[in-house]
C-alpha cells in the first residue's frame, strides 16, 4: 500500500471515523450532502486532489483529461441527488459515448478503456489513467461492454462527509446558469408550479397551454393559471425518458376539438403510441381515445439504455398532416432501417392513415410507410415554419446537438455518421450544430411577433444542460444570437397568441429512484418595450 502524505491522513481517518466502526456509510454521507450546502471553492480545489483526481478524467472549461464526460455544465443537467449517485455508484448511469470497451488481442494482451476513434485501422482507447492505447484493428480477437464506468468505484470514501459536500458544491454550480436574464425590453414571470416531470407543451390558437407530464397527466393552462384537473391521464410507461412526451391541437381547434399526443404505453409491453382526444371544454371526452400508430414492442428492439432517447414531439404541418419524430432508444442500427420506426420522422393524415406521397410506401408495409425521414438519433423537439411549412428538429447529440431541416426522404446519417457536418453524400447536415449538450424546444418566431424586428420569423431553440435560448436566422443559420440565459433545464417553448413565448422547465433529467414530483414550471417572457438600464 502506497504511504500517505501527511495532508491526507487527517481527512481520510475523519472519513473512516464518520462512519466507526468498518466502511463509510453511503446513506450517512448522502443524508449530509442533502443537508449541508458546502463550499463550491473548497470543491474546486478537491476536482484536481490527489484522492479525487477528477481533473484527470474530465475536463471543466478546456482543461483537463478527455476520458469521461466534459462536466463544464454538469451542474445544468443533473441536481444535487443525481451528482451524490453519480459519485457514489458510477456505474449506476453512464453517460452515452463513455461506456468502457474491454478489448482483447489475438496476443492475449487485455485492455479496458474509452473508445475515441476508429480509422487507419487502428482502434484508439483512453484508459482510466488518461493514457492512449492505439489497437491494430487486425489484433481484436474480441470486443464487449464492460458494462461498469471507468470512473473508481469508493472514490468518494477517501473524503470526508463535508469534503464530498464540497465536490458535490462545486459540481452543482458548473453551468447552473445563475440568475435569469432577457434582453432589455423584455420581463420573464412564472405562471405556473407544481408541474411533474415536464416534457413538451403546446398553445392552442385560443392561449390554453397543454402541458405534458412525464408521469401521464395532460395538463392546461387557462388565463396563466394551472387547472387542478388534467385534460387526460394516461396509462404510461415513465421510467427513464418514456412517458407522455409530446402533444398537439388539430389546425383549427377548438372548433376542430382535437387533442393529439405521443406516449409510451406501458402494457402489454413499452411501446410508442400516437393518439387523438376529443376535447370536451378543458378536459377530455370520456371514451374519445382514437389510436392513431402503435410503436414497436421496445424490449425486443436492443439499445444500451433502452428506455433512453424516446423523441417524441407531435406537430401538424402545413400540408395538414401530422409528423411524429421518435428517438432510436440508444438502439443506434434501426435508425437506418425501414422496419423499424425507431431514430425517425413519421408522416400521418390526421385520422392516422398514411398519406400515399410518403417516400418509402413502395419500400415499407403496415405501419412503416409512415416513415417520412430516418438516421436521426433522439428527436426530441421540432417546429414547422409558418407560411413556408419547413420543418427544422433538434436532435440531441452525440458528437455535437443539430439542428435539422427534415426533408421527405432525409436521411441524417446516424448511427453511420455521427452528429455534426458531413461529407458523405448519402446523408444530409445541419443547418446548425454545436458542442454535445443537449438541444431541446424549438418554434418559429411568427413574422408578425410584436416584438422587435430581428426577432420576428426566426428560429428559437434552447439547452437543456446550458439553460439558454438562442436565435437562428432562417435566411443565414449559420450562427446564433443567444436571447435569455439561466434557464434552469428547460424541455420545451412555444410562442402565444398574444405575443408571449411559454417557456417549460423541469427539475431532473430523467425519472428514477431520484426523481422529485412537483418541481417543474412554466415561465412566460413578453416584450413590455421599456428601455433597459
Amino acid at each position: 500500500m502506497p504511504a500517505l502524505r501527511p495532508a491526507a491522513v487527517v481527512p481520510l481517518l475523519a472519513a473512516l471515523a464518520f462512519a466507526a466502526p468498518g466502511e463509510p456509510d453511503p446513506a450517512k454521507y448522502r443524508e449530509h450532502v442533502l443537508t449541508t450546502k458546502g463550499d463550491a471553492r473548497r470543491g474546486k480545489a478537491l476536482f484536481s486532489d490527489a484522492r479525487t483526481r477528477c481533473s484527470v478524467c474530465h475536463k471543466v472549461d478546456g482543461a483537463g483529461g478527455d476520458v469521461g464526460p466534459d462536466l463544464s455544465a454538469v451542474g445544468g443537467k443533473f441536481d444535487r441527488q443525481h451528482l451524490i449517485e453519480s459519485i457514489i455508484e458510477p456505474s449506476a448511469q453512464i453517460v452515452e459515448g463513455y461506456r468502457a470497451a474491454a478489448v482483447t488481442t489475438a496476443a492475449g494482451r487485455s485492455f479496458v478503456g474509452i473508445v475515441k476513434g476508429e480509422a487507419g485501422g487502428r482502434l484508439t482507447l483512453l484508459d482510466v489513467d488518461g493514457s492512449k492505447h492505439e489497437i491494430p484493428t487486425g489484433e481484436v480477437e474480441s470486443r464487449r461492454d464492460a458494462g461498469v464506468s471507468l470512473m473508481p468505484e469508493g472514490l468518494w470514501k477517501s473524503l470526508t462527509p463535508g469534503e464530498f459536500a464540497d465536490l458535490v458544491a462545486y459540481l452543482e454550480w458548473l453551468g447552473a446558469g445563475g440568475k435569469l436574464t432577457v434582453p432589455p425590453g423584455f420581463a420573464a414571470a412564472v405562471v405556473a408550479t407544481g408541474i411533474t416531470g415536464a416534457t413538451a407543451l403546446e398553445v392552442a390558437p385560443d392561449g390554453r397551454v397543454f402541458v405534458c407530464e412525464q408521469t401521464g397527466a395532460l395538463r392546461v393552462v387557462k388565463d396563466d393559471k394551472l387547472l387542478p384537473e388534467p385534460f387526460v391521464r394516461l396509462p404510461v410507461d415513465s421510467f427513464w425518458e418514456r412517458g407522455l412526451i409530446g402533444v398537439t391541437v388539430a389546425p383549427g381547434f377548438p372548433t376542430v376539438p382535437h387533442v393529439y399526443v405521443c406516449y409510451v404505453a406501458a402494457k402489454p409491453y413499452p411501446h410508442h403510441v400516437v393518439s387523438r382526444f376529443t376535447a370536451a371544454g378543458d378536459v377530455a371526452e370520456p371514451g374519445s381515445e382514437k389510436v392513431l400508430l402503435e410503436g414497436d414492442d421496445q424490449t425486443k428492439l436492443g439499445g444500451k439504455v433502452p428506455a433512453g432517447h424516446q423523441g417524441g414531439a407531435v406537430h401538424f404541418g402545413a400540408d395538414g398532416k401530422l409528423y411524429v419524430a421518435l428517438g432510436e432508444q440508444t438502439a443506434e442500427a434501426p435508425a437506418q432501417r425501414l422496419d423499424s420506426l425507431l431514430g425517425k420522422i413519421l408522416r400521418l393524415d390526421p385520422d392516422g392513415s398514411i398519406p400515399p406521397d410518403n417516400p418509402f410506401v413502395n419500400r415499407t408495409a403496415g405501419k412503416y410507410r409512415s416513415i417520412w425521414a430516418l438516421g436521426c438519433r433522439n428527436p426530441f423537439t421540432f417546429a414547422v415554419q409558418p407560411g413556408t411549412g419547413r420543418v427544422w428538429a433538434n436532435d440531441v447529440g452525440g458528437r455535437s446537438e443539430e439542428v435539422n431541416e427534415i426533408v421527405r426522404g432525409g436521411n441524417y446519417g446516424w448511427p453511420a455518421a455521427d452528429h455534426g457536418p458531413t461529407s458523405d453524400p448519402r446523408f444530409r447536415g445541419p443547418v446548425y450544430y454545436y458542442p454535445a449538450a443537449s438541444v431541446c424546444g424549438g418554434a418559429f418566431a411568427p413574422a408578425d411577433l410584436p416584438w422587435p424586428a430581428e426577432y420576428r420569423g426566426r428560429y428559437f431553440f434552447m439547452d437543456f444542460v446550458h439553460g439558454w435560448v438562442r436565435v437562428l436566422d432562417p435566411a443565414r443559420p449559420g450562427s446564433a444570437a443567444t436571447f435569455a440565459t439561466g434557464l434552469r433545464r428547460p424541455t420545451d417553448l412555444r410562442f402565444a397568441p398574444d405575443g408571449g413565448l411559454y417557456v417549460l422547465l423541469r427539475d431532473a433529467w430523467v425519472i428514477d429512484k431520484e426523481f422529485r414530483p412537483g418541481t417543474g414550471s412554466l415561465l412566460k417572457v413578453r416584450y413590455t418595450g421599456a428601455k433597459g438600464p
